[in-house]
């Protein structure tokens, strides 16, 4: 049985020094087992069918291969003991006579002893593998492959584990056997096929971007003559698109059209260029593709709808970038710049007429770096002298604009969520998830209303009004303070069901808005009421939906179009603009007519699965945070569009 063993290793071991020897020239160690009990460690010279020379101590020896049990190593460093050697043997044995089990724990035995036994893993990998074990048997692959990669050629194991896990849908087993390839082959015949088809799985399957990228931009450089490098350089192009690397998005689409004019891909390739385009704001370019795919593809129901969905998204400027987080939780109007709340801090933003988006660094570094983590920022409230934030669990952060200064402002019972801030001459409100507080300007002290009727803990907006602060909670009904007398009143509205409940407050002259979702009745609105809570007029927006992340966005805020007034003594609420949004589109209202101006979608080929999170108005312009960005559009194009 000894002999028969050294003839098979040496067998594969002389196949396997020609295998290695097409890569590199490396030095190959044999180590001699005597029947006596010696051992020789030397340095490989040559073999035949018979015997083998080796050169021990500057001499040639040469061994017959019978008496004598062989193996073969790449580094020294690798060599097991003698008992792993016993074990591994038996192991061997245990096969010839059929007993896979019990070789199983022998060769267990054998790396327990010596954990860089390469063939004693190599061993299991295959026991393993017919098993049907086969995470088990690629940890034994990748064991032979960092102990020796020379030692086997362990390619064709690893592409039929691959093949058998692409039919089997086990995407993520087939792309760590094509690593582990593509890692310690790479100069194998089959390696351009195999680092592109583990590009797609990681992209198509396995929805990996960042690993395709990086794979396929090593196929795509190496290997440019594979029929798979035309479908490469279009998904690298949208990968990039993807992580908002647009610039070099738009460099790898433009010369896949160039490059591939008649591939299966280039109107894709071309749409993709447009979106991209709306992204940094470039709408004209946008246009033209979408007109240039209209002119081509007229009978295209497909490809017409998505051009025209170009065209329609294009009314619309689209902020992604220089924000901390794509996620807006916070929005306030400051003259012509925004203050935007993210889940990572808080940005100044300049804005222009024409759509002008530049970031303004020094104020937003000085508030969020003045705590020791950046701020979580759920609600921003400015006047002329300062910017207030509410975070969650961090406090109130005061910013003073005329001595620059930056200071925390604790509320009373420790960190809260601090949903709404809203302020006046006089008084500070902020609404929290326990309950309300309220801060006099001019003393600096501070009052906390909750845990009772008919103040709760659980506080979503405020509006302040001269007289009135109206708190909407996460129940069934509205609260009021009466300012003068300072005391607190339950408000009921006729028309509001018991179980609907206010997600969002905002004032206009004469007017106070709110917006409200009911579970029950699976819909959502907004009620229009004067301020001290007279003639309210409830408006249904949405229905018909079980999702309640889709009723409980809706928002709503409102200006005076001073325009319109032609003499001093017409009522203002008569010019009253309302904006609301949900998740599904924004619509301009005008309450003393019962009339909608119009309304439009968002443009959801650029942002996809968006969800509103709050909502401003500057002037003519509304300005919607959701949760893939900024979005902002003027009255007049959504007017437009319905003429």
């Amino acid at each position: 049985m000894q002999n028969s063993y050294t003839r098979i290793v040496l067998v594969l071991i002389i196949g396997l020094f020609t295998f290695c020897t097409s890569y590199v020239h490396s030095e190959q160690f044999v180590i001699v087992d005597k029947a006596n009990g010696d051992r020789l460690t030397g340095r490989m010279i040559s073999a035949t069918d018979t015997h083998i020379e080796i050169e021990y101590n500057d001499q040639i020896l040469k061994f017959s291969l019978d008496g004598n049990t062989l193996s073969f190593y790449s580094s020294l460093e690798n060599v097991p003991d003698k008992l792993a050697m016993k074990y591994y043997r038996n192991g061997l044995d245990l096969l010839d006579i059929e007993l896979p089990d019990a070789a199983k724990n022998t060769f267990e035995l054998a790396i327990q002893e010596s954990p860089k036994f390469a063939d004693a893993h190599y061993q299991l990998g295959l026991l393993n593998k017919k098993d049907g074990n086969i995470q088990k048997a690629l940890i034994h692959f990748k064991s032979v492959l960092l102990i020796d990669t020379q030692k086997y050629d362990l390619v064709p194991e690893l592409r039929e584990i691959a093949d058998n896990a692409i039919v089997a849908e086990d995407y993520k087993q087939a792309v760590n056997a094509y690593q582990l390839i593509i890692t310690h082959y790479p100069e194998h015949k089959s390696i351009a096929k195999i680092s592109y088809q583990s590009g797609f799985l990681l992209i198509e399957e396995l929805d990996d971007p960042d690993a395709a990228l990086d794979l396929l931009i090593a196929a795509t450089t190496h290997y440019s003559f594979s029929t798979d490098h035309e479908k490469a350089v279009y998904l690298i192009g949208t990968i990039q698109a993807r992580s908002s690397d647009y610039e070099i998005a738009l460099n790898t689409l433009r010369q896949f059209v160039r490059v591939y004019p008649d591939s299966v891909y280039v109107n894709d390739a071309l749409l993709k260029q447009a979106t991209i385009y709306l992204q940094q704001g470039n709408r004209k370019n946008a246009v033209d593709i979408a007109n240039l795919l209209l002119r081509q593809h007229p009978d295209d129901l497909s490809m017409v709808e998505q051009a025209k969905e170009i065209i329609r998204a294009s009314v619309w400027n689209i902020y992604t970038n220089f924000l901390p987080d794509p996620s807006i939780q916070a929005i306030s109007v400051d003259g012509s710049t925004l203050w935007i709340g993210t889940p990572k801090g808080i940005v100044q933003i300049e804005t222009g007429r024409n759509g002008g988006w530049n970031v303004v660094e020094a104020d937003a570094w000085l508030i969020n770096t003045h705590l020791p983590t950046i701020p979580d920022v759920r609600s921003i409230a400015v006047n002329q002298s300062g910017v207030w934030i509410g975070t969650r669990n961090q406090g109130v952060i005061h910013y003073n604009k005329i001595t620059n200064k930056v200071k925390k402002y604790p509320i009373a019972d420790g960190p809260t969520w601090i949903r709404d801030i809203e302020l006046d001459a006089e008084e500070i409100w902020f609404a929290t998830d326990r309950g309300v507080v309220r801060k006099i300007i001019e003393t600096a002290e501070q009052f906390r209303y909750h845990g009772n009727d008919p103040v709760p803990d659980d506080i979503h907006s405020i509006a302040l009004t001269p007289d009135t602060v109206w708190v909407g909670t996460s129940g069934e009904d509205l609260t009021a303070f009466n300012r003068e007398e300072e005391i607190w009143n339950p408000s009921l509205f006729i028309d509001i069901k018991q179980e609907t409940k206010i997600v969002q407050f905002d004032v206009i002259e004469g007017k106070m808005l709110f917006t409200w979702y009911n579970e029950e009745d699976i819909n959502n609105g907004f009620f229009h009421v004067n301020w001290d809570g007279t003639n309210g007029r409830s408006s249904t927006i949405f229905e018909g939906t079980e999702q309640k992340e889709e009723l409980i966005n809706i928002f709503v805020t409102g200006y005076v179009d001073r325009s319109l007034l032609e003499v001093d003594d017409i009522e203002t609420q008569d010019y009253q603009v309302i904006w609301i949004a949900d998740n599904e589109f924004v619509t301009i209202y005008y309450p003393s007519k019962d009339e909608y101006a119009g309304s439009i979608g968002y443009p959801n080929i650029v942002l996809e699965d968006l969800s509103v999170q709050c909502i401003t108005v500057d002037r003519n312009r509304v300005w919607i945070g959701t949760s893939k960005g900024m979005l902002t559009i003027e009255k007049d194009k959504i007017i437009q569009l319905r003429e």
